[in-house]
């Protein structure tokens, strides 16, 4: 496809997705990365946060119940480090705690498809701990869910299949935090969330939108090894961002969740002192641009 008629396709499937928008997202279902400003946390609706934490589990469920009381949110979801020889217990440990902590909501796996790569275990082993984990998370409550990440493109991956993890395991997934990985997707995220309720019956779905600066961290499309442009950037992140705004609510997509959060204070986010996330020389303009997309979201929740 010719730029020129990607750019004239993308302007189409934006005026399409704008005329059956919301007009705020419903039933406070926004979850953020860490904490925003109060101002944007009511242009936003927050209604939960999402926190990561490798420390162990009582100081994680302390710091979970902390984070969402700073925010005024009810649910804090919590993703953990995902260690052979050490999970299992600490799932038990997740399950007790979530007695006395009851803004802890879901324990899971962030990045779930790295972290179990990087086990170096056989399916069937993996398989094995994986549902002794998810055992173990409800053990004590049941009513404490499990959630991982996975980005689009790994759905189809043979690298690691997920469709051949045990039964049991995906059956027992409560939510699919399910994000892209590049800018320029190959799949409309309608068919990425089918493909996930499949793998994952039970799941009900997140959906991930990356509302920052992200052209130094990865080529604009999988592949590819050229960044996108500060137009395409922002056009591709806006038209990510109304597609799955547009599903919030139906579809199995109960959640959107935006990484980082920080709305509100885009200079001070920390991560952009890591050069492989924005190029130092290039700081500046990544805080601009993402307080651009920020400007998209602010308009679209208050018309």
């Amino acid at each position: 496809m010719t730029k020129l008629r990607w750019m004239a396709a993308a302007c189409a499937t934006t005026f399409l997705l704008a005329s059956s928008l919301p007009a705020a997202p419903p039933g406070n279902r926004i979850i953020t990365w860490g904490e925003n400003t109060p101002e944007w946390n009511r242009i936003l609706h927050v209604g939960a946060v999402r926190l990561g934490c490798s420390d162990a589990p009582a100081s994680c469920a302390d710091a979970a119940q902390k984070l969402a009381r700073s925010q005024g949110v009810d649910k804090a979801f919590v993703a953990i480090l995902l260690k052979a020889g050490q999970t299992p217990a600490y799932a038990s440990q997740y399950s007790q705690l979530s007695q006395n902590h009851p803004m802890m909501y879901e324990v899971g796996f962030d990045d779930f498809v790295g972290q179990a790569e990087r086990q170096k275990m056989p399916m069937a082993a993996m398989s094995a701990m994986l549902v002794d984990i998810a055992r173990q998370l409800k053990a004590v409550n049941p009513k404490l869910l499990l959630g991982i990440t996975v980005y689009e493109d790994e759905l189809r991956s043979s690298s690691f299949p997920l469709a051949e993890l045990d039964q049991q395991f995906r059956g027992s997934v409560d939510f699919v935090h399910l994000y892209p990985h590049y800018r320029q997707e190959a799949q409309s995220f309608g068919d990425s969330v089918a493909l996930a309720r499949k793998i994952f019956p039970a799941a009900r779905i997140i959906a991930g939108v990356y509302a920052y600066d992200r052209r130094d961290y990865l080529p604009c499309a999988h592949g590819g090894q050229v960044p996108c442009t500060n137009a395409e950037e922002l056009t591709l992140f806006e038209q990510s961002f109304k597609e799955r705004l547009s599903m919030l609510g139906n579809s199995g997509v109960d959640w959107l969740e935006f990484y980082p959060g920080s709305f509100g204070g885009e200079a001070q986010w920390p991560l952009w002192k890591q050069s492989h996330i924005c190029r130092q020389d290039r700081v500046q303009e990544c805080v601009e641009n993402t307080k651009a997309m920020r400007e998209v979201v602010r308009k679209t929740f208050s018309p």
